[in-house]
């Protein structure tokens, strides 16, 4: 057998950082990769690139405002009734 390394739930969420309540529910709902041996979750390294890559957004700048107004001016602008 190769030497494949298993992660127990505590380990992966130190690894990817994240708290393990959240990687929990995302394995109890499929959404990341993951196996259940004697009713405790397992990662593999690969489980553990699988949820790092469907975690991964890219970071889109928001389009600036042509008025050069934030967000919340132009909300107010438009409940005093101003065009902007």
């Amino acid at each position: 057998m190769s030497d494949l390394k298993l992660y127990t739930l505590a380990e992966a969420a130190e690894i990817l950082q994240v708290k393990e309540m959240w990687l929990q529910r995302k394995l109890q709902r499929r959404e990341v990769p993951g196996r259940k041996l004697a009713g405790h979750w397992r990662l593999t390294q690969s489980d553990l690139e699988a949820v790092i890559e469907a975690a991964a957004v890219p970071v889109i700048a928001p389009k600036p405002d042509p008025a050069g107004l934030a967000p919340g001016s132009r909300r107010r602008m438009k409940r005093r009734g101003s065009a902007a």
